[in-house]
Parts: structure tokens; C-alpha cells; sequence
């Protein structure tokens, strides 16, 4: 397992004849110097989602020190650092697999002796998985709303039974949050259970819905199918109020996000975030006579 720390800033100083120093900064606010800086430098910050499409080093020509470094990436922006004096001579291209840059690998003293880019491979899929919610002793806030009326009158003498079907519409929005600019990096799909909310007898409480696969953010429409009887006693008129329950569900929730590249290999990087929705209860009718 790993964290998912993608490069978000290089700042890279040259000489005559080397690449003397850079610094990178990582997007959870991490960065690291090496070498020893003097005089300019170059520096470039990878917007959300930016990723690394062509990469080239060329040591010094001596084989003594490190000459340039060349990027360019998938929004067409390029960054070019090199000696100033000497001339670059052969050119090392890397193989830049998905184009997340994870960190740098190298050795420096005064200058920059060598250096390597850690990237991911090339991505086959990539899900959040292992999702675990916090609403252990939770109870959730729900607002009922009536949704429909109706007025049933016996003028019989003997007790009637009515059985009623009805249906409503009901839109439910619901997401999951990562964090370090994650949901702009991949392509993610969530496989995980929904937060429901259902009533018992002493209120409110939280039930985990079964596992299937969803977006990062969602929108689904559903119908409610509404079934119910009511009994009415000889003489007597009773009303029955359709009512449900909506319910913004505001979670924390910690899981895995696992990276299955195309060779098969697998990173899995522990994460956290907030699940956020808006959910219903299922549909009921009271019923109350009437005077």
C-alpha cells in the first residue's frame, strides 16, 4: 500500500554546465530540495489532472552530472530546463506509462548527479473500494412531507376495504469526495454500499444498501410505488395522508482506492473523504377517521 502524493511543483536551477538544484512539491504541501541552488531558475505547477506525456533527460556530456530536463503533457504546455553552456548531446526519452508522476528518484551532492522519475504504469481501472462509513449512533435528520391526500366515506352498514396503488417520482444525488486532486487524476469508479435511511419504531436510524458500482457523483431518478389499504368502519369517512421522508446524508468514510494497471499489477492506496447524498424513506400512508 502506498499514499497518493502526485508531483505538483518542480522548480529546477541550471549552470554552465549541470543542472545544480531542484525542488519538488508534492500535492499534500510535502517538497524536498536537492542539491545547491544559485542564481535563476525554471519552474512549472501541473494544473488538476495535468499528467506527464513525453519525458526527456540528457546528462551533462561528461557523464558526470545531470544537463536537462524536457516534460511535456496532455494540455500541450512544455517545460524546458537546461545548461547554459555546454551543448546537450544524447538524449534519454522515458517511458511515462499513465503520465502520474508519483516523485523523484536520484543522487545529489553540490549539484544534481542523476535523476529518475517515478510514474504509475500505464492504467487499466481504477475503483474505490473497501468503503467503510462512520454512523455508528448517528441518527439521521429527516424532514416528512406529505406527497397526497385522500377522503374515503362508507355510507354503507357493513365495513368497507379499499386497496390503493399509487406512484411518485423521487430524484436522489449522491457522491463521494477524495482527496489530492484524485477524482481529476483518474478515471474512478466507487464499488460500495449506500447509506439508507429507514424508520423503526423508536425513529430514524442508517442501514448500509447493498454493493454495486457508481460514479465519484451521482443522479438517480426512481420510481415509489405506493401500496396500501385502509379499513372503514360503517357510517364513518377517513382520510389517508401519503407521506415520505428526505434525509441529506453527510458521512465520513474511509476505504481503498485500487490502481490495476495494464500489466496487472496493483496499487492500493488507503483514503478517506465524505460521503455526501440526498436519500428518502419508503413511502406510507397514515390513516385517521374523520369526525
Amino acid at each position: 500500500k502506498s499514499h497518493f502524493r502526485p508531483i505538483l511543483k518542480i522548480r529546477v536551477w541550471v549552470g554552465g554546465w549541470q543542472v545544480k538544484a531542484l525542488k519538488v512539491w508534492l500535492t499534500d504541501d510535502q517538497s524536498k530540495q536537492f542539491g545547491i541552488p544559485a542564481g535563476d531558475y525554471s519552474e512549472f505547477t501541473f494544473e488538476d489532472g495535468e499528467q506527464i506525456t513525453s519525458l526527456s533527460l540528457w546528462d551533462n556530456g561528461a557523464g558526470t552530472r545531470l544537463g536537462a530536463i524536457k516534460f511535456g503533457t496532455n494540455r500541450r504546455r512544455e517545460f524546458f530546463a537546461y545548461m547554459t553552456e555546454w551543448p546537450l548531446k544524447k538524449e534519454h526519452q522515458v517511458d511515462t506509462g499513465s503520465g502520474i508522476c508519483m516523485g523523484i528518484k536520484g543522487g545529489s551532492g553540490t549539484d544534481i548527479d542523476r535523476l529518475g522519475f517515478v510514474f504509475i504504469n500505464t492504467i487499466k481501472s481504477t475503483v474505490l473500494t473497501k468503503v467503510q462509513y462512520t454512523f455508528h449512533q448517528l441518527v439521521p435528520s429527516v424532514a416528512v412531507e406529505k406527497i397526497g391526500s385522500m377522503t374515503y366515506q362508507n355510507t354503507f352498514t357493513a365495513p368497507q376495504e379499499y386497496k390503493t396503488k399509487t406512484s411518485m417520482k423521487i430524484t436522489e444525488k449522491f457522491s463521494w469526495s477524495v482527496p489530492n486532486k484524485m477524482s481529476s487524476t483518474f478515471k474512478m469508479k466507487v464499488h460500495a454500499g449506500i447509506p439508507e435511511v429507514v424508520e423503526n419504531k423508536t425513529g430514524f436510524s442508517y442501514k448500509l444498501g447493498s454493493e454495486s458500482t457508481y460514479d465519484l457523483e451521482n443522479t438517480e431518478e426512481k420510481t415509489e410505488l405506493i401500496n396500501f389499504t385502509v379499513n372503514i368502519p360503517p357510517g364513518k369517512t377517513v382520510k389517508a395522508d401519503i407521506t415520505i421522508g428526505q434525509a441529506p446524508v453527510d458521512l465520513p468514510y474511509t476505504g481503498t482506492v485500487k490502481i490495476t494497471c495494464l500489466d496487472d499489477s496493483v496499487l492500493e492506496i488507503p483514503t478517506s473523504g465524505t460521503y455526501k447524498g440526498l436519500t428518502y424513506t419508503s413511502a406510507k400512508a397514515g390513516v385517521k377517521e374523520l369526525p
